[in-house]
């Protein structure tokens, strides 16, 4: 008797909607289809209505609000994968724009070292984890 295995759902990446400046993805975020689009253009700098624009379609107040409240979960997608980006906040700690990390840019290695130490103080990553990012991204470890 053949033993057959069972059938392993993937999940599929969301298709884009669209082309060129207008391509979308149809009002769902996808952590994976964003890192692509992150690190593709890697000295952009991301403004929420960039990637409310990017996602949704449009850069409507609820829309600009969707995009930051899915930014901590990008965030700790990304550092999975060891492609962190860093974030730039504006007063009162208002996310202004969001850009992929390049370890040769100065102010990025400053401003992701900032990033996880705050992420550490938060308790929003453990210590191991912290220094295994801070050894592999080439940061140094406080």
């Amino acid at each position: 008797m053949s033993e057959q295995l069972p059938d392993v759902r993937r999940p599929r990446l969301r298709q884009w909607r669209g082309d060129g400046r207008k391509r979308t993805l149809g009002g769902r975020w996808d952590k994976a289809r964003v890192a692509e689009v992150l690190e593709e253009a890697r000295a952009k700098k991301f403004s929420l209505a960039d990637l409310a624009k990017l996602v949704y379609g449009t850069n409507a107040p609820t829309y600009r609000e969707n995009a930051r409240k899915h930014l901590p979960t990008q965030r700790s997608y990304m550092l999975g994968l060891m492609k962190p980006f860093v974030t730039e906040y504006g007063p009162r700690g208002i996310i202004n724009s969001v850009k992929f990390y390049e370890k040769d840019n100065a102010d990025d290695r400053d401003m992701l070292n900032a990033e996880l130490n705050r992420l550490l103080h938060r308790n929003e990553l453990s210590h191991d984890r912290y220094v295994k990012l801070c050894s592999v991204l080439s940061l140094p470890a406080s």
